[in-house]
């Protein structure tokens, strides 16, 4: 069974009747550990590469609000020696504009490394010669910033096999 998830517009459409009880209560704190907008068959993990904290802030809480396991780092040579240390990941997130490597390059050494990941390029200023160099590197989509469920629900659909 695929998994359903509800955008605030379908909520309000439906008043609130018959929809899934809750996983937060009420004044409870949202913990995205275990309060999810969506659930996977497959464990899915992700790496957000930004060197604005609150740009990885809000990735990373987004990516995680689905369900899926997220880690970050402020830069793309960081990203590389994770990687090289051993992590992997099902999707990364880079920001093209990273400060030291670039996120073109950093995209261009993880494919040289082998990575074998879904990269998604990530940027507040979309430039679509900047798109094609970022894809001509090695990665796999690349959206204006902010992004939302339409982009990454059938990203995320498609890496848990569904």
């Amino acid at each position: 069974m695929a998994p359903t998830y509800l955008l605030p517009r379908q909520i309000r459409a439906n008043r609130g009747e018959n929809l899934p009880q809750r996983r937060n209560p009420p004044g409870g704190e949202f913990n995205p550990e275990t309060n999810t907008f969506m659930t996977w068959r497959n464990r899915l993990t992700a790496l957000v590469v930004d060197s604005e904290s609150f740009c990885r802030m809000l990735e990373k809480s987004f990516l995680s609000a689905y369900g899926v396991e997220t880690e970050d780092v402020e830069s793309g040579s960081a990203a590389i020696e994770l990687i090289r240390g051993g992590a992997t990941f099902d999707l990364i997130v880079i920001n093209p504009h990273l400060s030291g490597i670039s996120g073109i390059e950093t995209a261009r050494s993880l494919r040289n490394m082998g990575v074998q990941s879904r990269i998604v390029g990530s940027s507040a200023m979309y430039v679509e010669e900047e798109r094609w160099r970022f894809l001509r590197a090695g990665g796999d989509h690349y959206f204006e910033k902010p992004f939302g469920p339409n982009l990454f629900i059938p990203i995320l659909q498609q890496l848990d096999n569904q």
